[in-house]
Order: C-alpha cells, then sequence, then structure tokens
C-alpha cells in the first residue's frame, strides 16, 4: 500500500519538477533558435577541350529562391533555365533555347579493300605414342629416436634506435 501512495505522489510531483528545471534537468533553459536561410552563389565552368560549357547561380532569402542555369547542348545551341520558388508555389521554371543548330559534317568511309583469300591447309601429325618408364619405389626410411638438440640462444637485440622505442626497428 506505501509503495503505491509513494508512486502517486512521485507521478504527481513530476509536472512541478519538470517545470522548475526545464525538459532536460538541472535548470538549463534552451533556446530554439530558428535562422532564416539565406545564401547566394555562382560558378561557371568553360573546358575548350572536352567542350564543356556550363554556368549556374542562385540566391536564396527565407522562402524565395531565384536561380540560372545554362549550358552548351551537343549541336550547339545554349539552353538557358530560369527558376524561382516562392513559399509553397513550387518550382517553376523556364527554359530558354538560343542559338543555331550545327551538325558535324557527314565522315565519307574509305572504300574497304578486299585481301585475297588464302586456302587453308591442316597440319596433320603422325600419331606417336608416350612411352613412360615404370615409376621406382624405395624403402621407407627408418627412424631412430634421438636425443633432443640444443642451439645457441640468438644474440640479444636492442629496439632503441635515435632514442625511440619501437618494435619495428631491430638491430641484430
Amino acid at each position: 500500500m506505501a509503495f503505491k501512495v509513494l508512486a502517486l505522489l512521485a507521478l504527481a510531483a513530476s509536472p512541478m519538477v519538470l517545470a522548475q528545471y526545464g525538459q532536460y534537468g538541472h535548470g538549463q533553459q534552451v533556446e530554439q533558435y530558428v535562422s532564416e536561410p539565406h545564401y547566394a552563389y555562382e560558378y561557371a565552368v568553360k573546358d575548350e577541350h572536352t567542350k564543356d560549357i556550363h554556368s549556374h547561380k542562385e540566391s536564396r532569402k527565407g522562402d524565395k529562391t531565384e536561380g540560372e542555369y545554362s549550358l552548351v547542348e551537343p549541336d550547339g545551341t545554349i539552353r538557358t533555365v530560369k527558376y524561382h520558388v516562392d513559399g509553397k508555389s513550387g518550382f517553376i521554371a523556364e527554359v530558354i533555347r538560343s542559338g543555331h543548330a550545327v551538325h558535324a559534317p557527314a565522315v565519307v568511309a574509305k572504300p574497304v579493300v578486299a585481301k585475297p583469300v588464302v586456302a587453308y591447309k591442316p597440319v596433320v601429325a603422325a600419331y606417336k605414342p608416350i612411352v613412360a618408364a615404370a615409376p621406382v619405389y624405395h624403402a621407407a626410411p627408418l627412424y631412430q629416436h634421438a636425443a633432443p638438440v640444443y642451439h645457441a640462444a640468438p644474440a640479444a637485440t636492442s629496439y632503441v634506435q635515435n632514442g625511440h622505442n619501437s618494435q619495428y626497428n631491430r638491430h641484430y
């Protein structure tokens, strides 16, 4: 019965303890700080060797984002995409193509000259059986019980090199 009373008192006192010490205890108050997102960036690539030419720029302040990117298509035209997002309107983009398509000149293949056909002659080898000598068997060696052989201990080793103790730099 006493346990039930104590459990009921502890349950009733827990909201008061949380109110006194905060949600995380020990008297610490944690402030929730949410900043408004704000950024801007821009980059461009112009590689004449690989013909990779593109750029991108974007800026954001709060829920409003605006940006633009462009790239050179394989046919030589430039595709530019301007976009914006304003709160809950979603992503709205405008695609603009500029320039004229330039196609690579047609490549004319050289005629293939046929090589003369060479007749195939099969190689016929005469059958020769392989003759091998019969295996030679030797008697098993006889082992004798001998006294153990003791070898001299190795020379003392030093583990110190240049004032450093290293197990990997051993000098014998």
